[in-house]
């Protein structure tokens, strides 16, 4: 940790400032402080500083769902096989931020796993403040070592430790459906984007009304969707009541438990036809066995659909700029500006 972060953070419980309580050594600015411990000037809470990391989940106890989901998402991303040659085409297509947004502003990545997207924010010439509950932040605090505008937190996204209004730019990739209260999580995140900065998020989709569903944006390459959109609303509809039945049993399961059963699973990914019931079909196969591992372990995971999301942007603030197209399976995703 660095002491360019220490004036964007806040305490997780009551909003006061932070400040070094323990430090090996008096830090100057671009030092990365390993080990220590933050304070809150307010309510006088500490926080340790672990690995280069500040911890600072609110100090209560964790809900036995919560607690469940961090440590799935924990030993998914420590075993992803890293940043991929797509990732920044990826990234920028469903962020729906324009390149030369990123150069020279403070960006928060809420939900960064092992940073994958973080890495990309930071090539584009941002500041990147990554947020994350589980583990997989060793692997950013790895690089963050040697990268003074790269800050690792962990932090539960139901109350974040930042100051509000502090962040040009914020985006969340598949992760807020992961908490105890999505609507929430996305209003926590919101409110730490500056007036005039931008927002993007996506998050689990469902079918939803079929009125609804027929105004989703669809990917080019997929016309077929476009013109039976009633077949494509029920396979969606199914999928998701299989995902629900399998679920039932394997968010009671242990986590290894889990990855293992994940196997058979990822196989079938490569099947013609068979593939679309499972739950991922990158052609990478350690990339496809994560992918389904993080679909049927964590307990929390709400899904929602674009009317949702575009309301939410609304009440907070936000005129909404523009809506994700995707493909089957419905991925309500939105960039908004906000407005006050």
């Amino acid at each position: 940790m660095r002491l360019a972060l220490l004036p964007l953070l806040a305490c997780p419980v009551c909003g006061g400032d932070l400040r070094f309580a323990e430090v090996e050594t008096h830090p100057r600015l671009d030092d990365d402080v390993r080990e220590g411990s933050l304070s809150c000037a307010a309510c006088r809470r500490a926080y340790p500083i672990r690995a280069g990391i500040p911890r600072l989940r609110p100090p209560e106890d964790v809900p036995a769902d919560a607690e469940k989901t961090r440590e799935s998402f924990g030993w998914e991303w420590l075993r992803y096989p890293g940043s991929r040659p797509g990732d920044e085409a990826v990234f920028l297509e469903e962020t729906m931020i324009p390149r030369e947004a990123f150069a020279g502003k403070l960006v928060l990545d809420a939900g960064c796993g092992m940073g994958r997207y973080s890495a990309v924010a930071r090539s584009l010439g941002a500041e990147v403040v990554a947020a994350d509950m589980s583990d997989s932040l060793i692997r950013v605090a790895e690089k963050a070592a040697s990268d003074p505008k790269l800050h690792p937190v962990e932090c539960d996204l139901l109350k974040p430790p930042f100051k509000k209004g502090v962040f040009d730019l914020a985006y969340s990739q598949g992760v807020l459906h992961h908490t105890a209260d999505t609507r929430r999580a996305f209003a926590a995140v919101a409110a730490l984007v500056k007036p005039g900065g931008l927002l993007s998020v996506w998050l689990y989709g469902k079918a939803g009304r079929y009125a609804d569903f027929a105004t989703n944006p669809v990917r080019p390459g997929r016309e077929w969707i476009v013109r039976h959109r009633r077949l494509a609303w029920a396979v969606v509809l199914v999928r998701h009541g299989l995902s629900d039945l399998v679920r039932a049993f394997t968010t009671r399961l242990p986590v290894r438990a889990v990855y293992a059963l994940c196997y058979p699973l990822t196989v079938l990914g490569a099947v013609p036809g068979l593939k679309y019931l499972t739950f991922s079909v990158d052609p990478d196969f350690q990339a496809r066995l994560i992918e389904n591992f993080d679909w049927v372990s964590p307990p929390y995971q709400w899904h929602h659909t674009k009317e949702e999301l575009v309301r939410w942007f609304g009440e907070a603030g936000f005129a909404a700029l523009k809506v994700l197209p995707h493909g089957l399976v419905p991925k309500p995703g939105v960039l908004g500006r906000r407005q006050r």
